[in-house]
């Protein structure tokens, strides 16, 4: 099987995925650098929150050096 990146209007987008699914195909949803790093951004914020209220631990620099 080939795989391969299209950029489509989003109002194709629907349509274009039917069409493949309906070809034996599998559409592959990617996502983009900016939504990756907003992302982690998010989860390490809430990572911030749940060490302020004590629901988590926080990190030594020592642990983070030494990979635990």
């Amino acid at each position: 099987m080939t795989t391969f990146t299209v950029k489509v209007p989003s109002e194709a987008k629907a349509r274009l995925s039917a069409f493949v699914k309906e070809l034996g195909g599998e559409v592959i949803p990617t996502t983009s650098k900016k939504e990756k790093l907003l992302s982690e951004i998010k989860k390490g914020l809430k990572e911030v929150k749940e060490i302020r209220e004590g629901k988590a631990t926080s990190y030594r620099m020592s642990d983070l050096f030494d990979g635990k």
